[in-house]
């Protein structure tokens, strides 16, 4: 029996974003052709429609897509070797061929998985509901080990020097044996990590927490270094950005009363002592994203925002209904699902002018597309 459940006023506040705006709009047929079109570059995400799809980033031609039982909205993929992995809510961790989009194998775990995976030297980590915390052998398929903690595990992997660093919704930050599993240490951030997923610069682990704390711990150690404060404002699914000493950071909501929406922040990563702070009052299920100068963000004011990185000034927004889509920057484009508008957009990440769009019947959630070159 789950002794954690995950933030209900979380999915009630997506869902009346979606209700609230689109209830009534009708979702189109995919349109675009089924034969693989000539591509430098091709954009690969999973939606809530319950397929996997590979689109040309040029285009947005359909590649191929594949079908599954459950969810992939929540799962940023991860490619190694030619092989796509990612998780799905219907317990399973998917390994599809990049090419072909054929399924290779899936692993099930015993509850719902919305932890992105990690593909590090031929395996595959990522953690489940179950509360643990999974290495699957990436060609065989076969359960290399699994870790036990407390709660929930639906924050995303991060593999660096052989160790896996993760969140649990125990308050826990993780950091085992990349091979064996076996606990380096565990640092108690003192509240639940719920999709907070950590990241790593200079040897040293930033993750965020609920009670609104940024934790920098050191990588090999597990010792704090510093915590920044929201002043109670949720860090719960946090993603930071770093770019040259600088975090990007967005916060969610004072989870005590949902009267106080979060910023977007900029902080110095050696001290952490706050740059500047914007976008105050909106609120934020997604991350930020840095690029050619700016911070792309998905804000639950419906928007997706381009910021500039020095001062935190708005350069353009665009409604897209993200619903807490995390955007991909590539090649001066923005990628990002709009699951509330029923639409896959590409957008001109200058101007904020749309490329393109693929209409869904749903699109994703809170992953973020992979786009891949050629090569």
């Amino acid at each position: 029996m789950k002794t954690f459940i995950q933030p209900l006023n979380k999915y009630l506040l997506k869902n009346f974003i979606l209700l609230l705006v689109l209830f009534s709009a009708s979702c189109k047929k995919d349109s675009k052709s089924n034969t693989p079109a000539p591509t430098k570059a091709i954009v690969y995400f999973g939606g809530q429609d319950n397929n996997f799809y590979a689109l040309n980033a040029q285009s947005g031609d359909l590649i191929w897509k594949y079908q599954s039982g459950g969810d992939f909205a929540y799962s940023t993929p991860a490619l190694e070797s030619g092989t796509l992995y990612s998780t799905n809510t219907d317990h399973n961790l998917y390994a599809l061929d990049a090419t072909s989009g054929k399924l290779k194998w899936k692993f099930t775990a015993t509850s719902t998985v919305i932890s992105s995976p990690a593909a590090v030297n031929n395996i595959v980590y990522f953690g489940s509901d179950d509360h643990y915390i999974y290495a699957v052998d990436a060609v065989s398929s076969n359960l290399k080990w699994k870790y036990l903690t407390a709660q929930n595990v639906d924050s995303s992997p991060v593999v660096s020097n052989g160790i896996v660093y993760i969140g649990s919704a125990d308050g826990n930050l993780y950091a085992l044996d990349a091979l064996t599993g076996d606990l380096k240490w565990k640092y108690d951030t003192g509240s639940p990590i719920v999709e907070a997923s950590p990241v790593i610069s200079n040897n040293v682990v930033f993750i965020g927490n609920r009670n609104g704390y940024l934790n920098a711990v050191n990588a090999t150690t597990g010792q704090s270094k510093w915590i920044f404060s929201t002043n109670g404002i949720s860090l719960e699914q946090s993603k930071p950005s770093i770019n040259n000493g600088v975090i990007y950071l967005a916060s969610w909501y004072n989870t005590n009363d949902f009267k106080q929406a979060g910023a977007l922040y900029a902080i110095n990563e050696n001290d952490g002592s706050q740059l500047w702070k914007g976008l105050n009052g909106q609120g934020f299920t997604s991350g930020p994203v840095y690029a050619d100068g700016k911070i792309f963000i998905n804000s639950d004011d419906l928007n997706l925002y381009a910021v500039d990185a020095a001062s935190g000034n708005v350069a353009w927004k665009k409604q897209i209904v993200a619903n807490g889509a995390v955007p991909t920057v590539a090649n001066g484009k923005v990628f990002a699902g709009g699951g509330g508008s029923n639409a896959f957009y590409v957008l001109d990440s200058g101007t904020g002018n749309e490329s393109w769009k693929l209409s869904l019947t749903n699109c994703i959630n809170t992953s973020k597309p992979l786009v891949v070159g050629e090569n």
